[in-house]
């Protein structure tokens, strides 16, 4: 059995109806993500999930940083750290991949 909310709209003289969830075995089973706070922001889980993810990967960044440091009197625009770039944020990108999906409604 499903349970329905309804919800009234006075500024736009508008009634909706919302299925949000189901009854069974006596326990209401409500999606959470049916409901939302119309004056709040939703945040992005993953650039939360990078920024505790990073300091996991220092060896990468470091090398990175280094690379930065000895092109940096390149004038000729041959050289580049592309390389240890994709490293680096191929290691944030794998520790996140472990827990996004769980944080994902």
């Amino acid at each position: 059995m499903w349970v329905y909310v309804e919800e009234e709209d006075t500024a736009k003289g508008v009634k909706e109806t919302h299925r949000v969830g189901c009854k069974r075995s006596g326990v209401l089973l409500i999606h959470l993500s049916s409901f939302h706070m119309a004056d709040e922001e939703p945040v992005d889980q993953k650039q939360l999930l990078e920024e505790t993810c990073k300091p996991k990967c220092v060896k990468p960044l470091f090398e990175y940083q280094a690379c930065v440091k000895r092109i940096q009197g390149d004038e000729t625009g041959h050289k580049h750290c592309t390389g240890q770039y994709f490293d680096y944020w191929q290691c944030v990108d794998k520790c996140v991949a472990l827990k996004l999906f769980d944080k994902l409604k």
